[in-house]
Order: structure tokens, then C-alpha cells, then sequence
């Protein structure tokens, strides 16, 4: 008997080595099954962004049989969908035939990565760069616990990059604000933290087991954009998953380059959100108190600041015309 076992020892420790793979970070390493992922970007008109985020993503440390990239371009007018075929031919491209918005075009993403039955789905904006070991760190974090559902980096300024710009919310139903988090007063407080349990994060880059969305469903098309990550968090949230921060994945956000565009239609966008949200998913109690903070608070709030910083755009941009036009 003993003779068997030492016969066939080798040949177990062959099998075992094609059934899984070894990931290393650094000095570090753990062996596991590579699980697939889906890389998700929608696009409207973002071509150069869209084009940098690419050339980032496919610089990623993870294997490439195990990472597909799909484009999603809502009927954009810049040249994108060349772009995309003619520099990254491997990058899957659904072209819309009419600007669907953010949130159906992420959908149908969500849709092309279930029916292939993917793992994980990344769902990523395309004025983010990412840093090379990422994705593989934020698999290492979903990969330990099957309620980890939503996984996010750290996401940095794009135009300072060693200061970081988000890494989640605290929501409070009660007036409607979301909190966000500061890095050593609210998480990662301590020198050995490496995730933190959040109620919200970022929707710029969000990794999402495909467990969720079999569970709670896709983002909500109510929305168009704005909040609906923050609605799918809490939903996930309920269903008994959690969303958390990881301190060693990073990305790079150019902070809604295209959506800078149109000052007073964000601003709409956000008040009529924020309202949709607490409609959805605040008890009764959070809304007696959120209605009015809402109406007295959050609308002259949201109207005053996109008319002081939509008057400030105007003003750079006519200085730069005149600089322009001096220079000649």
C-alpha cells in the first residue's frame, strides 16, 4: 500500500499543479484557482481617455487567458470605436446604435460576462489608469471570504498621484450625505490593516463577484448615473455581502472628465439621485427627517455650487481663448 502511495505521489503533485496556480506579490504568495474576469468599460466620446486606460490595463500583472477587456461605446462621435479595433484588436467592442447612458451600457457588460460565466466583473471607468498588481490584490481579498462581494482599490488623483481621492462612503440615510472616509482617522487606522468594510465606494472602479449579481440583480436602470453604485453597494449590503477597500490596490481617476461638460445637468443629476435613493432604500423614520434636509439643504447647496464652479469653467476657459489668441 505504502509503495502505491509513493508511485502515484508524483503524478498527484502534477495533477494538483495544472489544477491550480501560483500568484506571487512580491515576497508573498498564496496558491489558488484563477478565476476569470471581465473587464467592463463604457465609453461616450472619451476616445484619448479611453485609450490611456487601455494601454494601463493591459500592462496588469494577471493572466491573460483569465482577463477579457470589453468596451461598451454608447454611439460616441470622437473615433473611439476605430481606435479601440485598430490599437487593442484583442479588446472586445459592443457598438451601441444610440447613447443608451451609463448605467444600461454597464449592463449590458454585466450581461456579456454571465453568459460567459465570469468570475468576477470589473467595472471600470475610462479616464482611470490602474496600477499593475491591482487586480490581482483584489482578487487575493475576494478570493478569502465568499461574503466579500464588492472589492475596490484606492483610488488616487490622476493629477497628483501620490494623493488619494477616495476610498469609500459612510452613509447616513438620515440627512442623505455620504461621508467620505479619510485614510488613518476612519480605516486602515492601524499599520497591519490591509481591507476595510465600507458602506459605499466609488463607482470608478468597482470588482464585483458575479455571485452578487445572480443575487440582487444589475445596477438599476432608474438612475442613469450617479448613486447607482451606491444603491447596488447597499442592496448588496443587505443581502449579506460586504463591500470593501483594499490599501494595496491602486487606480488613478481623472475624476468624471466627461461629465465636466455639463455643470448645471450634474448637479440636476445628483439632487434627483440622492432623492431616488433614500426613496428606494431609507425606512420611513430616515425620510421624515431626510425630506426636509433635502429640500432646504441639499437643493440651494447643489444649485449654488454648480453655478459658482460653472461660472469658474467659463472664466478659464475664456482666459485660455485669450491666451490663445494673444499668442499669435
Amino acid at each position: 500500500m505504502h509503495f502505491i502511495t509513493i508511485l502515484f505521489l508524483p503524478l498527484r503533485n502534477v495533477l494538483n499543479s495544472i489544477m491550480t496556480k501560483k500568484i506571487m506579490y512580491g515576497t508573498t504568495s498564496y496558491t489558488m484557482d484563477i478565476p476569470s474576469v471581465l473587464i467592463a468599460i463604457v465609453n461616450w466620446n472619451g476616445k484619448d481617455d479611453l485609450l490611456e486606460c487601455l494601454a494601463s490595463i493591459m500592462k496588469l500583472n494577471y493572466p491573460k487567458d483569465n482577463c477579457k477587456i470589453l468596451v461598451i461605446d454608447n454611439k460616441s462621435n470622437d473615433g473611439s470605436q476605430a481606435a479601440v479595433s485598430l490599437y487593442y484588436p484583442e479588446v472586445s467592442l459592443i457598438e451601441n446604435e444610440r447613447n443608451l447612458g451609463y448605467v444600461r451600457a454597464v449592463n449590458q457588460g454585466i450581461a456579456y460576462g454571465m453568459e460567459r460565466e465570469i468570475d468576477y466583473i470589473w467595472v471600470f471607468n475610462n479616464d482611470v489608469a490602474v496600477e499593475k498588481d491591482s487586480l490581482k490584490r483584489l482578487i487575493e481579498v475576494g478570493q478569502q471570504d465568499e461574503n466579500i462581494g464588492v472589492i475596490a482599490p484606492v483610488v488616487y488623483s490622476y493629477s497628483n498621484p501620490e494623493t488619494i481621492d477616495n476610498i469609500g462612503y459612510k452613509i447616513n440615510f438620515w440627512t442623505g450625505r455620504l461621508k467620505k472616509l479619510k485614510c488613518g482617522r476612519d480605516i486602515f487606522r492601524n499599520k497591519g490593516d490591509e481591507i476595510a468594510k465600507v458602506d459605499s465606494i466609488l463607482g470608478c472602479s468597482n470588482l464585483i463577484k458575479t455571485s452578487v449579481f445572480k443575487k440582487i440583480g444589475s445596477f438599476q436602470t432608474i438612475y442613469g448615473v450617479y448613486f447607482e453604485e451606491t444603491d447596488f453597494n447597499v442592496r448588496a449590503a443587505q443581502k449579506g455581502f460586504r463591500v470593501v477597500v483594499v490599501k494595496e490596490a491602486r487606480v488613478w481617476h481623472k475624476n468624471a472628465s466627461t461629465m465636466n461638460k455639463f455643470i448645471f445637468r450634474r448637479a440636476y443629476l445628483l439632487l434627483r439621485n440622492l432623492f431616488l435613493f433614500e426613496l428606494l432604500n431609507a425606512k420611513l423614520m430616515h425620510l421624515l427627517v431626510f425630506i426636509p434636509y433635502y429640500f432646504f439643504i441639499h437643493i440651494p447647496y447643489f444649485l449654488l455650487r454648480g453655478g459658482i464652479y460653472g461660472l469658474l469653467v467659463k472664466l478659464t476657459e475664456r482666459k485660455r481663448k485669450e491666451k490663445q489668441q494673444n499668442n499669435f
